[in-house]
């Protein structure tokens, strides 16, 4: 009996990382196709919309995970080569005529000058540091673009005296692709899945009486709607641009360069003993990750006919973070799992129909409940639309109290097949440069680790 529930505690704890996701996953993914029924007439668009914000911000947060998981350097100024990215590509095309592909390659050219220049006074600080000079970094980024009036200030062109610049680029390719592809033929494929899931639903909803279901709704009103030429290239050209990122990433991980990297991020003291040059490292993947990032925030902008410089603030930063943390840091299918969970939860959580029906606010007219938390004020936190955060807050908090590795573990090295290409000699000697480092009670529990066996077979 002592066995069983010892492999099944093995089992368990094998696989919490599949039962933690899944736990996740799976109320999220609920969420969102609620919201894909109910709260949406023209569906097809907004899983377009979904799609290309889930690439945009998977290609920024694999530059973030680059520094943050690969090298361990917390940039907290990464929102700044977004807006370089973004800003540039669009100031040089829709203001200054240079070709579009020039003007993107000049904008992916500055964000990465610009990560070099800022990597060289910040690579050598402790990480704490780092962080708050690369906030500073990105603040400085953000209002040279928003009040540089010489070559960067754009006249919003309703003439008011804000900088708001429009993306010609968008709106010329909206327009020369501007084809209508209808979706109804998948209607009838899609109606055989809802039939399936809308059961449960309908029963749920005549139990408790509930009001998710709209009046006189019926699984044959579902429709995609129709979308737009431009909005399916886009989607395509976006995960070209993801499916590379993602390769040029694991390239450089899988590499002896990454596993230099990786080592720096552990122990930058033994790397260099051995000869390294840390601060080489840490300013060649600061300025990769700025260029990345550039790319993204070229894509961002690629997404929008106006914007404002004023919009690259902090909080996408904080975003991508989100996004990795929870995915898992230091490897690239974590960053994407974090970053599709995450974007599905909040573009649900924008929809109508889940705002009025999935509130914790419930009103003055509510018994008790409702006056306690308007006397309490309260109710700012748990409006609709503040509830999202307040959401993703509590299971960002849980997941760096009880689940620091995300949802997919980083893949761990395996040193062993590297050690065996040593000689003896060379084994001996890096054995025992490690036991130097080892303290004294790590010393004391691999002997009694390696005494166990002995005694058990004894």
């Amino acid at each position: 009996m002592k066995k069983n529930s010892e492999s099944v505690g093995n089992l368990v704890e094998g696989r919490s990382e599949l039962y933690i996701g899944l736990a996740l996953a799976v109320p999220i993914l609920i969420l969102y196709l609620y919201a894909f029924l109910f709260g949406i007439d023209i569906r097809g668009t907004w899983i377009v919309g979904t799609l290309t914000t889930i690439m945009v911000f998977f290609v920024g947060a694999i530059s973030l995970d680059l520094e943050v998981g690969s090298m361990g350097l917390p940039n907290f100024g990464k929102v700044g080569f977004f807006a370089i990215g973004a800003y540039t590509s669009t100031l040089l095309y829709s203001e200054w005529g240079v070709p579009f592909p020039i003007a993107v390659l000049l904008a992916l050219l500055l964000s990465a000058v610009v990560g070099y220049f800022i990597s060289i006074p910040t690579v050598k600080l402790r990480a704490d540091y780092f962080a708050i000079m690369t906030i500073a970094g990105g603040e400085i980024i953000r209002l040279m673009l928003a009040y540089e009036k010489r070559w960067l200030w754009v006249l919003s062109p309703a003439g008011t005296n804000t900088q708001v610049i429009t993306n010609k680029f968008k709106i010329q390719f909206t327009g020369f692709f501007d084809q209508v592809i209808d979706l109804t033929p998948f209607n009838g494929v899609t109606i055989l899945i809802i039939r399936i899931i809308i059961i449960p639903i309908e029963l749920f909803d005549s139990l408790l009486g509930s009001n998710l279901i709209p009046a006189g709704w019926k699984v044959t009103d579902f429709t995609w709607g129709n979308v737009f030429l431009w909005e399916i290239l886009l989607v395509g050209v976006f995960l070209l641009i993801s499916l590379l990122t993602y390769w040029l990433v694991q390239q450089i991980r899988k590499s002896p360069y990454g596993r230099t990297i990786r080592a720096i991020r552990e122990d930058d003291i033994t790397v260099t003993s051995v000869g390294k040059d840390v601060a080489r490292f840490r300013w060649q993947i600061t300025t990769v990750a700025a260029l990345l990032a550039g790319l993204a925030g070229v894509m961002y902008a690629t997404t929008f006919g106006a914007f404002e410089a004023a919009e690259f603030r902090p909080a996408l930063t904080f975003q991508l973070y989100m996004f990795i943390i929870i995915g898992g840091l230091g490897n690239s299918k974590g960053a994407f799992a974090g970053t599709a969970l995450v974007t599905m939860f909040l573009r649900a959580g924008q929809v109508d129909a889940v705002k009025e029906n999935f509130s914790f606010y419930f009103g003055p007219d509510t018994p008790l409940l409702g006056p306690i938390l308007e006397f309490l004020q309260l109710d700012v936190f748990i409006n609709p639309f503040n509830l999202r955060f307040v959401i993703l807050g509590i299971i960002l908090v849980l997941f760096l109290l009880f689940k620091p590795a995300g949802l997919i573990r980083e893949p761990k090295t395996d040193n062993e097949k590297y050690l065996k290409l040593l000689t003896t000699e060379e084994r001996e000697d890096s054995d025992l440069a490690v036991s130097r480092r080892q303290s004294l009670t790590e010393r004391e529990r691999i002997d009694e680790e390696d005494k166990a066996p002995a005694k058990e077979g004894a």
